[in-house]
């Protein structure tokens, strides 16, 4: 997927794709269950919610209402399982697909901060760490990866571009200990 100004994935090279699904692959089983599987195509690059991966990973388009329309005894059984060669074949075929956008980050942040151009850091944890679904610690290291773990205040525009910006070139696991000592 494209990230920040159109520019590329660093870290999505097929050696890359196969060292996250092996680190992914905890039971050594050769396959991925759905939520090991959206931490892979994160790992590819594409910042989306669950529900737009998860429709990545059976094939729909996100948008497309027709297994809605499906009779439950039609239906083919949802997959629960992927292995590298499927999500490789996955990612490809979604290449066409709109990732996040910065606008949409900075639109998400400002909501969160009540549309004001800063937002506390401990605001911030209070929202991430209640709702979103991430730990102190996740949080901590996204913010250290932005360069911003020693803010209180956030300016929301600017956290938006450097986290996208990480996500598109991610830093090293030695820059990380080092940022968030």
């Amino acid at each position: 997927p494209r990230g920040v100004d159109r520019r590329s994935m660093v870290l999505t090279s097929e050696s890359d794709s196969k060292a996250a699904f092996e680190m992914l692959d905890e039971r050594k089983e050769g396959v991925l269950n759905k939520t090991q599987a959206r931490c892979w195509l994160r790992c590819m690059g594409w910042c989306l919610l669950d529900s737009e991966l998860d429709a990545m990973l059976v094939g729909g388009s996100g948008s497309d209402k027709s297994a809605a329309r499906t009779p439950r005894s039609t239906a083919l059984p949802e997959r629960t399982k992927w292995g590298l060669h499927q999500l490789l074949e996955i990612n490809e075929a979604n290449q066409h697909r709109q990732n996040a956008s910065l606008k949409q980050l900075q639109a998400a942040l400002r909501r969160l901060s009540n549309n004001r151009a800063k937002i506390s850091r401990d605001r911030l944890m209070e929202l991430t760490t209640n709702d979103g679904g991430l730990t102190e610690l996740d949080l901590n290291q996204v913010l250290a990866a932005a360069g911003c773990y020693t803010s209180r205040q956030l300016e929301v525009d600017q956290l938006a571009v450097r986290v996208l910006d990480r996500i598109c070139d991610p830093p090293s696991m030695a820059e990380m200990s080092d940022m968030m000592s």
